[in-house]
């Protein structure tokens, strides 16, 4: 089997501009740099467009409470989660931004004020998960600190989202005990547990990943590149399969010596002195890692 990284068909798109929101921020958040465990802020940017669809259902508050009491809760939020970029913060220490993409409407009826609370906290527990299973990054939605007179923090960066997209993928949220959640919106001391979204959290309104690989830019310097190893949608384990062939501007990994997992161009030229690669057992994943050449 030979797995390239191949670009997208052609699709109809909107390239959206989002427009402030709010800003929630998160203290010494653990990020995995492949070679080592880094803390830093976090900030989520609650950002907003027309292009995506308001929620099927326009529910008040006690409406969806009392979905959650009864166990089937139907309200939905159409969401789209953005890249994971590189911020500077008021102290000059490299952060991590990520945009969160959600309906006007809906922002400026259900998220405006800051006395929204309610709904902000429902949001909040979403894309937490959606951060979480994109990204890797564990946000606890019980603890982020909304940003006085900030409306985004960085660059807001353009998303481009299907207009016509495969299968229209809203998240829900479900809830083991829906009582909990009732008391914890209300007093955020107070402990609740919530069941797994569904599986299909890769995929939303047509923004895709490629598959297998994640590509990350650290300090504006170094490039991380992290790509799962499958064969037949069996994960290697053993990195003796495995041979890595890098050059400046492009990554090969082949398998057993015979076929092709990855083939593709780096996105920067990278300095092969200061290269690192690293397997993780646990993921099944050959981690690469550079410094840009400048």
């Amino acid at each position: 089997m030979s797995l390239k990284i191949e670009k997208p068909q052609k699709e109809e798109v909107w390239n959206i501009k989002p427009l402030p929101g709010y800003v929630c921020k998160w203290k010494d958040i653990k990020v995995d740099g492949g070679f080592s465990e880094e803390f830093r802020k976090c900030f989520v940017n609650v950002c907003h467009c027309e292009e995506l669809p308001p929620p099927l259902e326009d529910l008040e508050q006690d409406e969806i409470a009392a979905q959650l009491d009864a166990g089937n809760p139907s309200f939905r939020i159409p969401m789209s989660v953005g890249e994971m970029d590189c911020v500077r913060d008021h102290s000059n220490e490299n952060s991590v931004k990520i945009d969160v993409l959600i309906n006007s409407t809906f922002y400026k009826k259900r998220l405006a004020s800051a006395d929204d609370v309610f709904f902000r906290h429902l949001l909040a527990l979403i894309f937490c998960d959606l951060i979480k299973s994109r990204h890797g990054i564990d946000l606890d939605p019980l603890k982020p600190i909304i940003l006085r007179n900030r409306v985004a923090v960085g660059d807001l960066e353009v998303q481009r989202i299907n207009k016509k997209p495969e299968q229209r993928v809203v998240e829900e949220l479900y809830h083991k005990d829906s009582a909990k959640m009732k008391e914890a919106t209300e007093d955020h001391q107070k402990d609740y547990h919530i069941q797994e979204l569904n599986e299909l959290k890769q995929e939303i309104f047509g923004v895709k990943s490629i598959q297998g690989t994640r590509i990350r830019l650290f300090d504006g310097k170094r490039l991380e590149i992290s790509m799962r190893c499958e064969l037949d949608g069996k994960p290697i384990s053993d990195p003796k399969r495995l041979n890595l062939l890098l050059n400046p501007t492009r990554c090969l990994v082949t398998l057993d010596n015979s076929r092709s997992l990855f083939d593709y161009g780096l996105p920067f030229h990278i300095d092969l002195e200061t290269s690192k690669s690293k397997f993780n057992h646990e993921k099944s994943s050959l981690v690469i890692s550079a410094n840009i050449a400048l």
